[in-house]
């Protein structure tokens, strides 16, 4: 089996809470690959420490972990929205990710754009519940959302609304699936899906599910213990009939 585990898993990996045998016997199948990403890294790379000399010590501890853990299998997208696995260190990936230091904050800058009174009154001008659209099955959510969508009198429904903004972005006509998936758990969050508590680091931090959520739909399973990633996921996969299973780490 080939999976793929979101970054909580790798930190119980680290701390010696969680084992590859037991990944193993959740489940019930040998793993024959675990694949790491450059989102990985990313996120490696907001490890602090009390001192730069500690920050980069678990820095270093957190990409060997990866490198061991996955034996360097690496899966990344291109510039041409192709996606490929290939065997490779993750401190290389962490040198071809700071090549360019100011990517980051962009990438940051860009998906902060929606401030939160605008989520709050898109979900008011919808009359959409939060806690009653959580309760819904993933393959649910989106048909309540085009229903709520319709009752606004306008001919939209949940994907066009995002083809309609991919159309007027710039680069939109580059985007591949991963930018969907992305504009899918931005969305879901605004319509208040399973919606992150709101801090100044939470639209990245969904960004990078996102991310997560792509990388393992090459896979057999997604491994994640945030339940808000999990079911975003699951809305994604249910839109393109992906068939990877997502769990946590308990089942």
């Amino acid at each position: 089996m080939k999976i793929y585990l979101d970054s909580n898993i790798f930190i119980y990996l680290e701390n010696n809470t969680l084992s590859i045998s037991d990944l193993e016997n959740l489940i019930e199948d040998e793993i024959t690959e675990i694949l790491f990403s450059s989102t990985h890294i990313f996120e490696a790379l907001e490890i602090q420490g009390d001192t730069e000399s500690e920050r980069n010590e678990r820095l270093v501890r957190r990409l060997k972990l990866i490198e061991n853990i996955t034996k360097g299998h690496y899966i990344n997208e291109n510039i041409h929205n192709e996606v490929f696995e290939l065997v490779e260190s993750p401190f290389e990936v962490l040198k071809t990710i700071t090549e360019v230091p100011f990517a980051n904050s962009a990438m940051k800058s860009l998906i902060n754009l929606i401030s939160e009174e605008q989520r709050t009154e898109f979900r008011n001008v919808l009359k959409l519940e939060t806690k009653r659209l959580n309760n819904y099955k993933p393959e649910e959510v989106v048909k309540q959302l085009n229903q709520k969508l319709s009752e606004t009198g306008q001919d939209l429904t949940f994907l066009s609304l995002i083809e309609h903004g991919i159309s007027h972005h710039p680069d939109g006509k580059t985007f591949g699936r991963s930018n969907r998936f992305a504009a899918i758990f931005e969305l879901l969050d605004m319509c208040g899906y399973w919606k992150d508590t709101a801090t100044t680091k939470s639209n990245y931090a969904r960004f990078s599910d996102s991310s997560h959520a792509f990388c393992a739909s090459y896979c057999d399973y997604f491994i994640s213990d945030d339940k808000r990633t999990r079911n975003k996921t699951q809305v994604a996969y249910s839109i393109y009939n992906i068939g990877t299973k997502v769990i946590s780490s308990s089942g």
